[in-house]
């Protein structure tokens, strides 16, 4: 059952067409990748699901209703969030207050609430920081749950930037090169983290990597961008043989070597 659809999905800036007539369906509790070379459209597309970009022709459904048009916030309320492939996080905040963010979301009081600083807000906040201290131990970086974001390490940075989309409690998560930056052994720990993402939260994983041998190993199904539109789909095995995928990367030489 497809939990996500993007149908016929276009996205122009100018006379640069970024995304053109892209269609992709997402099934519940799948990990899917989305790859393709450099400048294929694929950040482009993550942005469309999520808001950040309104698309000039198309449609987004999220189990069977349109969210086109919805803000980013309205998209994480209805339980989709991402992380982005340049880290944004608050770096003068503390890693507990990050996650903190994540969970705002969620809250339900209101301004006055807020500037009499009442005792539903005091509550409110304070469940906001046991379940973000609860996540930072779910990623395992607990310990640093108190420095300042900016300080971090870059491998905790994107585990961090990870428990800050959980707190908003989402059914599908984007992951943009979740691995980008990180040596082999911290590569295999984030393959491993987010196949556990999956089978402990029931969640719905889509990624953009670069990281071949992650994506082979970690997807179980896979669509390929070139030049904004879609040119392929289909398991790891069939895209690893696919020859327009391997003329994408390669060049036309490649498919052309007997």
């Amino acid at each position: 059952m497809a939990i996500l659809e993007a149908v016929g999905l276009t996205k122009r800036f100018g006379g640069l067409v970024a995304n053109q007539d892209v269609t992709i369906k997402i099934e519940k509790g799948s990990i899917t990748a989305v790859i393709g070379p450099n400048g294929a459209g694929k950040t482009t597309f993550f942005n469309m699901i999520t808001g950040f970009y309104e698309p000039d022709e198309g449609e987004i459904l999220l189990a069977g209703k349109s969210i086109k048009g919805l803000r980013p916030d309205q998209i994480a309320t209805r339980g989709i969030t991402r992380t982005f492939q340049n880290i944004r996080l608050f770096k003068q905040m503390t890693a507990l207050e990050n996650v903190m963010v994540g969970t705002h979301s969620r809250l339900s009081a209101g301004l006055l609430g807020i500037l009499f600083n009442t005792k539903r807000i005091r509550e409110e906040e304070e469940k906001a920081r046991v379940e973000a201290y609860q996540l930072l131990e779910y990623v395992g970086i607990e310990h640093i749950a108190n420095e300042a974001a900016g300080s971090l390490p870059y491998g905790l940075q994107r585990r961090l930037e990870i428990a800050r989309a959980l707190a908003t409690n989402p059914q599908i998560i984007l992951l943009d090169e979740p691995a980008a930056g990180m040596n082999p052994r911290e590569t295999v720990e984030m393959t491993e983290f987010i196949r556990l993402l999956k089978k402990e939260l029931d969640l719905t994983i889509i990624l953009i990597e670069h990281d071949m041998k992650l994506v082979m190993g970690l997807s179980e199904y896979i669509h390929v961008l070139d030049y904004g539109r879609k040119i392929a789909e289909g398991t790891p095995e069939q895209i690893r043989n696919n020859p327009s995928v391997i003329e994408a990367y390669l060049g036309k030489s490649a498919t052309e070597v007997s």
